[in-house]
């Protein structure tokens, strides 16, 4: 389970990254409407929540001491 979530956070990521590169090259052309910048916010709270789940599954592993 751990190295799905590992690699659904690394490919949310490029996904994220993607779009708010994309939102700068649109920018460059003409005054995008507002809703477009909401775009990322999923996929950020996604990456929150499975950072959080990794940093937390990392320290509370059994058999650590």
């Amino acid at each position: 389970m751990g190295a799905r979530i590992r690699q659904l956070h690394r490919w949310t990521s490029m996904i994220f990254t993607l779009i708010v590169v994309g939102i700068f090259a649109f920018q460059a052309f003409a005054v995008p409407p507002e809703w477009l910048y909401y775009t990322p916010l999923p996929f950020l709270f996604f990456l929150m929540l499975t950072g959080i789940y990794m940093f937390v599954r990392h320290y509370r592993r059994p058999g650590r001491s």
